[in-house]
């Protein structure tokens, strides 16, 4: 095999549905041009240039997605070719499965409903793959997938011998694990987000290979400069009179990252730490179900950049294996540190720029953590703000091309 290309087929991309879409283009734009692997890369601070590093050729980069949730926004560069397809997002069996979401219960006819609508999409979405990759020259190339529709890339890609990489960042896989198992089993590599996830992968299912990618965010892309955040922080902060409560922000509040758990959580903070304000962003039914409680404060849709200038600490709790938790890196460029559990790569996306509670669910731990962080919110806010090196968009690229190159060199 002489040429490096790369085939991703997924559901969403540009515009994203979510986080996983926005950091799949980050790693797409990112090996479409030279670039280091992991062991070649300069250090990485967020904002700040570095040092050239392009030790290893562009790998051409073509991408297929559907185009339902409308028109590009410019995730994705010039270098990357991307086609769409019409193919609907949801359905009937996937609009069921929200419904039941909304409701107290119903997880295992949620997860039934879930599975019929990607039973039914799978095979539509194999054909419009399949049609789109024979009307490129793939053959010695790479396929990549990740999300709902991984089970139909999958199946489009086994049929015409391209070997695949499943990218896995939440618990997609785990909820439908018979659904998935193929998908996995099959790829010649997982990238998962974190080593933590990838144990998790490890102990459901027997993959071939695995490899850690952390997430990436491109703070400059998203927050401008170091400049604008201490600035935007100090203007925020100086809005907060003498005196001003304590400020716990929770960023997304859903069934799986911890709806239940706030529920137990807020009135146990409240009767230990009355004067705690709890601040929660998000324009979703969720969030209301929060609402009734005397220290909640449901902002709806805010900035995220404004949102996490102003507050003290970061909460993020899981009811379920997460990936890798994004937002505790957005709030630690602000030099706001976390409180989070102890499920999947959460312990590597903390550092030490927070606490990390073995049990989510254990409310006075919990308590006791937030305590603690933020009396000493200064310097943890300080290790935060260096760990985020973790997650610059340059290093995730940087380790998924090491994981490109080295299956490249293995097939």
């Amino acid at each position: 095999m002489s040429a490096r290309r790369l085939f991703a087929a997924v559901r969403d991309l540009d515009p994203p549905g979510g986080g996983a879409e926005r950091s799949l283009a980050a790693l797409l734009n990112g090996i479409a041009v030279p670039g280091p692997t992991l062991e070649t890369a300069p250090t990485y601070v967020p904002m700040t240039p570095a040092a050239d590093a392009p030790t290893h050729p562009p790998w051409t980069v073509h991408a297929f997605a559907s185009k339902d949730r409308g028109d590009p926004i410019g995730l994705l560069h010039a270098q990357v070719d991307f086609t769409t397809t019409d193919l609907p997002i949801e359905g009937f069996w996937s609009k069921v499965a929200w419904g039941l979401r909304e409701r107290k219960g119903g997880m295992r006819r949620r997860k039934w409903a879930h599975n019929l609508h990607i039973g039914r999409r799978s095979p539509q979405f194999a054909a419009r793959v399949g049609a789109w990759l024979d009307r490129q020259e793939h053959a010695g190339g790479i396929g990549l997938t990740q999300l709902e529709w991984a089970p139909g890339a999958a199946q489009a890609f086994t049929a015409r011998g391209i070997p695949y990489i499943m990218f896995v960042r939440d618990d997609t896989a785990f909820r439908l694990e018979e659904r998935f198992r193929p998908v996995m089993e099959g790829a010649a590599l997982v990238c998962a987000a974190g080593e933590g996830l990838l144990a998790d992968i490890r102990s459901r299912f027997a993959i071939q290979k695995g490899h850690s990618v952390p997430l990436p965010i491109d703070f400059a892309g998203r927050f401008g400069s170091m400049e604008d955040v201490n600035a935007l922080r100090s203007v925020e902060q100086a809005k907060r009179p003498d005196g001003a409560p304590p400020t716990i922000g929770i960023m997304v509040v859903t069934p799986e990252k911890g709806l239940r758990m706030y529920q137990r959580l807020l009135p146990k903070l409240f009767e230990r730490w009355p004067e705690a304000e709890v601040h929660i962003a998000g324009g979703s039914a969720y969030p209301q179900e929060l609402a009734h409680h005397p220290n909640a404060r449901v902002l709806g849709h805010v900035d995220a950049a404004t949102f996490f200038a102003s507050i003290d600490l970061h909460l993020i709790l899981f009811e379920t294996t997460g990936s890798w938790g994004r937002v505790i890196g957005e709030a630690g460029l602000f030099g706001v540190p976390s409180v989070t559990s102890d499920v999947g790569s959460q312990k590597e996306a903390l550092g030490k720029g927070g606490i990390l509670v073995d049990d989510g669910h254990d409310a006075d731990a919990v308590i006791d953590a937030l305590r603690a962080v933020y009396d000493d919110r200064e310097r943890y806010g300080a290790l935060a703000r260096e760990h985020i090196r973790m997650v610059d968009h340059r290093r995730s690229v940087a380790a998924f091309r090491s994981g490109l190159e080295e299956l490249f060199e293995d097939l």
